[in-house]
């Protein structure tokens, strides 16, 4: 008998844990969103190093203080070589490129850029889950997984989420996920 489909699927350890709970429907919505934000701290704390993360938040926060214009895309073109070839941090620079383009500027440029690689993480992550549950299960538990993974991505926002990337350090720590261990934690009705 298989422990099932989460057990061979190719991501971190984080990302199978939050399939496991997907897959299982005793699980909260709020439940899944604190384990797909461990999920998604986890790949940010991985790739995206501390000084990327400053020189993005110096560029971008720079134009808070007056100056007379906004930070270009040039500017944060150039931090693209402290990224080191990571996925995660091309794509954080190619949202905050995106959020410039198109007129935002200073913390609110910075909590897009964030919020928009966050969300295309869990994009990514998602679909390769539901396509693997796809491969390996029945028709019906994998339609029941697609929906629940869809559920979570609209279940609640990520400004939480965004607000601890942007902070940085302590904030940066991934807790491990609420365990409900009293009589009165149980499913709920």
């Amino acid at each position: 008998m298989s422990d099932g489909p989460h057990r061979s699927l190719p991501m971190g350890r984080r990302w199978k844990k939050l399939a496991e709970c997907l897959d299982n429907g005793s699980f909260s919505t709020d439940d899944l969103c604190e384990r797909r934000d461990s999920a998604i701290l986890g790949e940010f704390k991985r790739e995206v190093s501390d000084s990327l993360m400053a020189g993005l938040r110096d560029i971008l926060c720079s134009s808070d203080q007056g100056s007379l214009f906004g930070p270009s895309s040039d500017e944060i073109e150039n931090l693209r070589m402290q990224t080191s070839g990571s996925s995660v941090g091309n794509l954080l620079l190619d949202c905050a490129i995106d959020a410039v383009n198109s007129g935002v500027s200073g913390e609110a440029a910075l909590a897009a850029a964030c919020n928009e690689t966050a969300n295309e993480i869990f994009d990514r992550h998602g679909r390769g889950m539901a396509e693997h549950y796809q491969r390996e299960t029945g028709a019906k538990r994998a339609s029941h997984f697609q929906a629940r993974v869809w559920s979570v991505q609209d279940g609640r926002s990520m400004d939480s989420l965004v607000n601890r990337i942007i902070e940085g350090g302590r904030a940066m720590v991934i807790r491990a996920p609420t365990r409900h261990t009293g009589i009165e934690d149980g499913v709920g009705f």
